[in-house]
């Protein structure tokens, strides 16, 4: 679909990291390049992102696009990539009865004063 985008849904080619040349792109849970970041991730800092590595094992190229499940806990109890406001208005416009409580946001994630 899109070398440039994460499975996450993340466009890496606009990410700050990426253009300078700190980070490599993800890419598509279905393609090599997923396989590759996982290895790169696991050398590098021990471990490996549990979305990249969900959509590796489910072999799901987009989450938002191919998983029955999505949003998912790797996404709504996760730190990253996407706020908790815009997760929960996707269960809401899919129709899902889950909900992201209080409990289960790490610490500022949902924080409007925090927002810029």
């Amino acid at each position: 679909m899109n070398q440039g985008t994460g499975a996450c849904g993340i466009n890496c080619m606009v990410c700050g990291l990426m253009r300078q040349g700190k980070c490599s792109p993800c890419g598509a849970g279905t393609e090599s390049q997923a396989q590759a970041k996982l290895a790169a991730q696991l050398g590098m800092i021990g471990s490996v992102c549990p979305i990249l590595q969900c959509a590796v094992d489910k072999k799901v190229d987009y989450c938002s696009a191919s998983c029955e499940v999505y949003p998912c806990r790797h996404f709504m109890s996760g730190p990253y990539p996407l706020s908790s406001a815009y997760l929960e208005m996707q269960v809401r416009r899919r129709g899902q009865n889950k909900s992201v409580s209080t409990a289960e946001r790490p610490p500022g994630k949902g924080d409007k004063s925090r927002l810029h």
